[in-house]
């Protein structure tokens, strides 16, 4: 597979980097991060410009991330039981995960971009779980401008050692969708916090009612 890439990379090259990454936004077993790592590589003995491939490389990403957001879309609540999904996702985790669609879709997005073997399947289920283009779109232009920049870079020093760079790679995203996980737990609990405080700051404070005086509820004093 690396060879058959590369070939294409090599002959092709920027309408090659943009046609693979669509292609494995739509599941095809293609690997994103090798195709990046190739495409910086070969920047590096300049088949390709770095920039250029930088560009092209982020903008297929993105391209391929929103067609298989659109396909989930299309399908709707059926995504749900097609065999991408089924096939990487228990139907317990599945439900789990519409929930979390619901509640943090932003969120949800952002985590699974940095989660190896998911990432296509939870943007399948973000379009049919009614997550909002807009915010597809900027969890995922967010999430990709770290990774692309990062994965291209790699490729352009290290493009020699690729077998090297590939093991660590998908611990790193690993460590990142951590991170981006703690971030959410993080801002959860501020805003918690911050919404028990504005709830208690609404609480209506009981008043004390004035004693009245023995002598006003006696009447007159006899002369």
């Amino acid at each position: 597979m690396e060879h058959t890439l590369a070939e294409l990379l090599q002959r092709f090259t920027y309408p090659a980097i943009l046609l693979l990454l669509s292609a494995a936004g739509l599941g095809v077993p293609i690997s994103e991060d090798l195709v990046l790592l190739i495409a910086g590589a070969l920047a590096s003995q300049g088949v390709t410009r770095y920039v250029p491939t930088l560009l092209v490389g982020y903008f297929g990403v993105i391209f391929g991330d929103g067609l298989i957001y659109h396909w989930g879309k299309k399908l709707g609540p059926a995504a749900y039981e097609h065999r991408l999904v089924r096939k990487v996702i228990s139907r317990e985790r599945a439900g789990k995960l519409h929930s979390h669609f619901a509640r943090h879709g932003f969120w949800t997005v952002v985590v699974g971009r940095h989660m190896p073997g998911l990432r296509a399947p939870v943007f399948f289920l973000a379009g049919a779980s009614g997550v909002r283009f807009a915010t597809f779109l900027i969890a995922d232009m967010l999430s990709a401008a770290v990774t692309v920049p990062a994965v291209v870079t790699l490729g352009y020093l290290f493009g020699e050692h690729l077998d090297d760079i590939r093991r660590p790679l998908h611990e790193v995203n690993w460590m990142i969708a951590g991170a981006a996980l703690l971030g959410v737990g993080v801002w959860w609990f501020l805003r918690k916090r911050r919404q028990r405080r504005e709830a208690a700051g609404r609480e209506p404070t009981v008043r004390s009612r004035p004693r009245r005086d023995v002598r006003e509820s006696s009447g007159p004093t006899p002369v």
